[in-house]
């Protein structure tokens, strides 16, 4: 995870051979002191439904910058997406032992 005063990048990977796509509707991003923040784009992997065969391949997510001020986050896709196949959902993502730059 980077953050820099305009953006926030999250780099991502699976470890089971996938095709994988970002699901940009419904996308919450989101951090423990109920702050929400808009998705920008994608690296690495494209919008659904175009998905891509990936392994062990590191993709990148970006949203708005997070405060520094957040001690955990939330990641989740809306299992009810038109393309949804197996959402993600991270829940409380520990960010006490970032270093902010």
């Amino acid at each position: 995870m980077c953050v820099s005063d305009t953006e926030t990048k999250l780099e991502l990977y699976t470890k089971e051979s996938k095709k994988v796509c970002v699901l940009k509707e419904g996308m919450v991003f989101q951090d423990d002191l109920g702050t929400s923040y808009s998705f920008l784009k994608t690296e690495g992997v494209g919008l659904c439904p175009k998905r891509t065969q990936m392994k062990n391949t590191p993709f990148s997510l970006y949203f708005q910058s997070i405060s520094s001020q957040a001690g955990s986050f939330d990641l989740i896709e809306d299992k009810n997406a038109k393309h949804a196949h197996k959402p993600w959902v991270y829940e409380r993502v520990d960010l006490t032992k970032c270093v902010w730059k």
